[in-house]
């Protein structure tokens, strides 16, 4: 039980752990992103480059600052420039007009009259009387040349964001997902747990339901198999009980019998009691063998009505005297495993002279991509109730338990066996002849 809590807690941090990772790639991911942006050219991002639009964002204050220069042109440079100092937030200096600048600076000096260097942060205005003067450093917000600390704040509440919508649309997009695994993983655990019945019946999403439709189809058939081996082993046991009494009284009366021709006729009857518990057996194995194995089937191209006639034929010295044995089948041709296919038949016509009173039909059909084989006979039927029961191995009706009949009860358990080996399937019905009517549909192969 411990192993089982402390799954879902690794699987957890392990999902905390990634999800980690994810939001630090992203920031990563982000801020290269910026970077590649901005080195774009604004003919593909349609945006002003940057040190245009810095330094147009400076052409009123240029202006401004000319106008009172003109105004005031009697007067020294140096005090009209002191007196403006305190309306601007950045340092105004005069500098002479030979001062070492960029080649780009003075470009832009000679073509517009101001120049902004983005590198120091500053405007150049030539005031055209050998001074230039020097507006700044400029605070500029710009997220690329921030601090290591600005910028570790902004990638924090980046990731802090990411991670709010993640975990919104994780949960609406997954939220169904994640309950439909926690279904199917319960029902997976009652079924090793040895809960046969357990079935997942919440499961809605398209991606897991048919997981969940398999795991299902697995439960039933385990079911199935569970249950028909434990009816198995218990049907055995009761056959194996008569022979064993049977020779359990036949030993004791070995033991106080003094007459020759008794004690031969004991040692015959324990000898009888021993064939058939052996035949017995090698019949229970072969079922088991048959019923665990996947058979591959042998697919044989046949025309349905002379096969039929064959199988008839074949069927004559096991007939009843004046018994009368009817076979029909369509004229057509069908791709089966005539060995497996010919067992079921014979079976069926063979329990048919056991029970039937005068007659039986054979009727062999094809629709669509199934062979359809039905067996009439006139009679007592089989009741209801055990129509279910008789394909159950070792299952007999009460009328059948007698040694005149024989057998064990497995030819019809073949039948069903052979049949679902062929995806079909063996029931019975009322026969119009008064008796029963063995129905099986197999599949048969494309022609």
């Amino acid at each position: 039980m411990r192993q089982l809590l402390a799954k879902p807690l690794f699987f957890n941090r392990r999902i905390i752990f990634y999800l980690v990772i994810l939001l630090s790639l992203q920031c990563i991911i982000a801020y290269g992103a910026l970077l590649v942006f901005d080195s774009l050219p604004s003919s593909l991002t349609d945006i002003p480059d940057d040190h245009i639009v810095f330094r147009e964002s400076q052409r009123g204050t240029v202006n401004l600052i000319r106008m009172q220069i003109n105004e005031n042109k009697d007067r020294p440079l140096q005090e009209v420039v002191d007196e403006l100092q305190p309306y601007f937030g950045y340092p105004i200096e005069v500098l002479p007009s030979h001062t070492s600048l960029p080649h780009s600076i003075n470009k832009e000096l000679a073509e517009l009259g101001f120049a902004y260097d983005g590198d120091k942060e500053v405007v150049y205005i030539d005031l055209k009387e050998g001074h230039l003067l020097q507006l700044g450093p400029i605070m500029m917000r710009d997220i690329l040349e921030s601090n290591t600390m600005s910028l570790s704040v902004f990638l924090v509440i980046w990731a802090l964001f990411s991670a709010i919508v993640f975990f919104i649309l994780i949960y609406f997009a997954f939220s169904a997902v994640w309950k439909d695994l926690v279904s199917i993983r319960q029902t997976a655990e009652q079924l090793g747990q040895g809960n046969l019945k357990a079935r997942t019946e919440n499961v809605k999403g398209w991606l897991f339901k048919p997981l969940a439709n398999v795991l299902n189809n697995m439960g039933t058939h385990i079911e199935h198999l569970v249950s028909t081996n434990q009816t198995i082993s218990h049907a055995m046991a009761h056959e194996l009980r008569t022979p064993l009494a049977r020779m359990r009284f036949e030993l004791s009366m070995l033991e106080e019998c003094d007459d020759v021709q008794e004690k031969l006729l004991l040692q015959k009857g324990m000898s009888d009691d021993i064939n058939e518990l052996e035949t017995l057996i090698n019949a229970s194995l072969s079922y088991f063998k048959m019923q665990q194995s996947n058979i591959e089937l042998n697919l044989t191209s046949v025309s349905l009505k002379q096969w039929a006639e064959k199988v008839c034929q074949s069927l004559e010295l096991f007939k009843p005297k004046g018994f009368e044995l009817v076979c029909h089948s369509q004229d057509v041709k069908a791709l089966i495993d005539t060995n497996l296919v010919e067992t079921i038949v014979k079976n069926l016509l063979l329990n048919a002279f056991k029970y039937a009173t005068h007659k039986a039909v054979l009727n062999i059909t094809k629709q669509n991509n199934r062979v359809i084989i039905e067996i009439d006979d006139d009679g007592p039927g089989i009741p209801f109730d055990a129509r279910e029961k008789i394909f159950m191995p070792f299952a007999r009706l009460d009328t059948s338990r007698t040694r005149s009949t024989g057998g064990y009860g497995l030819g019809l358990a073949y039948v069903k066996l052979m049949a679902e080996f062929h995806n079909g399937k063996a029931f019975v019905v009322t026969s119009p002849l008064g008796g029963a009517r063995f129905v099986v549909s197999i599949k048969s192969g494309e022609e």
